[in-house]
Order: C-alpha cells, then sequence, then structure tokens
C-alpha cells in the first residue's frame, strides 16, 4: 500500500470543516459552545497503511458528535489542556498522559478546545485490528472486540505505544504548511514497507498494550496443551495431510489458540505445527513415489497431490529428510 501524502487545511467554514473531517475520519457533526469566538479548525492528517495519524485544533470550544464510527478504532490525546470525551455511556476526560480510545460500536462525543489546543488523533483501521487479533488468539472473534475508553500515557505499555506513535506522528507535525514539507523519496518513511510494518506494530501494540474484552485471553493464552490436545492434533493433521490445512485450523480442532498448540508441540514433540505437518506430507509423498511406475507419473505431479508447489524446496526438504532425490525413489521398487 503506498503512503499518502499529508493533507493539511485551516478552514472559517463550519459546513467546509464538516465536510473535509467526514472524508478523512468519520460523518460527523461540529455544534460551536463559545460564541464569542469565531469558528476555524486547522488540521493535518496523513495515512500510513491501515494507521491514520493527524493533528486538530480549534479556535474556539466545540462539541463534535458521531454516530458509531464504524470501520475504526479511534485514540485521541491532546497536546495540552484537556478534553471531554465520551463513548456510550464511558466518559473519558483526555490529556497528554491520557489517551481517549473509542470502538466502532457506539456514538461519540468530544467537547472543549477554545485555545487553539492540539489533539493529536489516531484511526486504526478496523479490518487490520480485528483480523490481527484473530490471528494473534488463533480463532474467530466470538463477540465484537471493545476497548476500554481510556489509555494512561504516562507508565507502562500505554507509554511505550504512545512512544511508538509518536514517530508517524511526527510526521504531520514535521510538515510545512506552505507546501514544502518532506518530498516523496527523502526519507525511509516513504518506503511502503517500513511504515506498513511500523503501522502494524502499533495495531498489535495497542492489542496487547490496552485493555479490552479479549485482553486475559490474549496476554495469558491457554497454557500449552498436554497430550490429550497434542494427540488430537497429531491425528488431525494425518487424517486431513492431503487438504489444504494450516495451523490455525488444526489450533480450532485440537481447542487451542495458535500460540498454545507451538508451545505445545515443542514441548512434546519437539517441532512445530507447521513442521510436523510438512513431515507427514514427505513420508506420504515418498510412500506414493515407491508405489508408483517411473514411466507413468512424475515427481511434480505426486509432490504437488500433497502441498508441494515450489520443486526445488520440496526436492531440498525431500533429500535432507530421506538422504535421497525424490527421483532415486521414484525410480527405485517399493
Amino acid at each position: 500500500m503506498s503512503n499518502s501524502s499529508t493533507i493539511s487545511a485551516d478552514l472559517t467554514d463550519i459546513d467546509e470543516a464538516r465536510s473535509l473531517g467526514s472524508e478523512l475520519f468519520y460523518p460527523h457533526d461540529v455544534e460551536v459552545t463559545d460564541r464569542d469566538h469565531r469558528f476555524g479548525v486547522h488540521l493535518a492528517v496523513r495515512t500510513f497503511g491501515p494507521v491514520t495519524v493527524g493533528r486538530l485544533s480549534y479556535d474556539c470550544a466545540v462539541r463534535v458528535g458521531t454516530g458509531p464510527l464504524g470501520d475504526g478504532y479511534q485514540v485521541n490525546v491532546p497536546a495540552t489542556g484537556a478534553i471531554r470525551t465520551a463513548y456510550g455511556r464511558d466518559t473519558v476526560i483526555a490529556t497528554p498522559t491520557v489517551a481517549a480510545v473509542h470502538s466502532p460500536h457506539r456514538p461519540t462525543r468530544l467537547e472543549g478546545w477554545g485555545g487553539g489546543e492540539d489533539v493529536m488523533t489516531l484511526k486504526l483501521d478496523r479490518f487490520t485490528v480485528e483480523e490481527t487479533l484473530e490471528r494473534l488468539l488463533g480463532h474467530p472473534l466470538r463477540s465484537p472486540l471493545e476497548m476500554a475508553p481510556g489509555l494512561a500515557l504516562d507508565r507502562g505499555p500505554g507509554k511505550e505505544l504512545w512512544q511508538l506513535a509518536r514517530v508517524l506522528l511526527d510526521r504531520v507535525y514535521d510538515f510545512r504548511g506552505d507546501g514544502r514539507g518532506p518530498t516523496t523519496g527523502e526519507s525511509v518513511f516513504d518506503a511502503s514497507p517500513f511504515v506498513d510494518s511500523l503501522a502494524q506494530s502499533i495495531v498489535t501494540g495497542l492489542l496487547y498494550g490496552h485493555e479490552h474484552n479479549y485482553s486475559e485471553e490474549l496476554r495469558h493464552p491457554t497454557v500449552a496443551g498436554g497430550p490429550a490436545a497434542i494427540r488430537a492434533a497429531v491425528a488431525y493433521i494425518e487424517e486431513h495431510a492431503g487438504d489444504p490445512i494450516g495451523v490455525a485450523d488444526v489450533a480450532a480442532h485440537a481447542g487451542l489458540c495458535v500460540r498454545a498448540l507451538q508451545q505445545g508441540f515443542a514441548r512434546h514433540l519437539e517441532t512445530t505445527p507447521s513442521g510436523f505437518l510438512r513431515q507427514v506430507r514427505l513420508g506420504r509423498v515418498r510412500d506414493a513415489l515407491l508405489a508408483s511406475d517411473a514411466d507413468a507419473t512424475t515427481v511434480a505431479t505426486v509432490a504437488s497431490g500433497w502441498g508441494f508447489f515450489s520443486l526445488g524446496r520440496f526436492a531440498a526438504q525431500y533429500r535432507d529428510a530421506y538422504g535421497e532425490t525424490p527421483s532415486q525413489t521414484l525410480r527405485r521398487k517399493a
């Protein structure tokens, strides 16, 4: 995914502000609560893979309201001062040391500003967050992911996470309003693999460092499977070795999360689930080669039938396992 340039705007028309803010973040309404000051909003926003970062300030006190966010998880942190935020019935006073965190499922409200202070914002793509959590857990989500509404940034995992997020946020603050900000190609931040990896790390860090309804399971997975669970996993692999199964399928069948399955295989079999699956498939290929007529079949046909599509890698793995090439096995008599 390519990285967008920074979008910067200084607006005095409230309708224009609503329109641009809705385009960059979420559909929302803005209400001026301090009539003694003229409306004005200043923002700069940039997207890095699944994470959109920005800075936002108003010249007057306002109330900003949204419906359910829908497509993202939102983190808001005032650079100075305090912003009163609400997520459904939960209320958090966001400060430079306490982030307000909003999930996609309920309406939100922000109240404050008035002195031109910045609020630093992160929008995390909902699909990426939930897909990442499912991968870490090793199973589909049983209920919607709900983040706790407040995250301390001055200690513990929250502090470490915010230090990581500031790396991307600082790219917005480095942008110059005269249009002469960082030029594409001048920075490692213009290399998509680097920033996408950093953005994904922020998503993963939020899942591990913040409280939510899957925190306990994520941080303390089921103790590595005992022999019964591992036997079930082994039997499943042996029965389905010819099917396009993966580690997550094996874990689900054994009733374990992926990490617990991996720990169990390491403890009881001194291998990984993927390594064991490969070992079983190599054995099935060997049996088939020994039983085949060298004039009527090929190594490639047999290997691909058991999920080996890179013949060079397969041949090396086979030779390591059996001390001969697949072709030598095919030419032997069973």
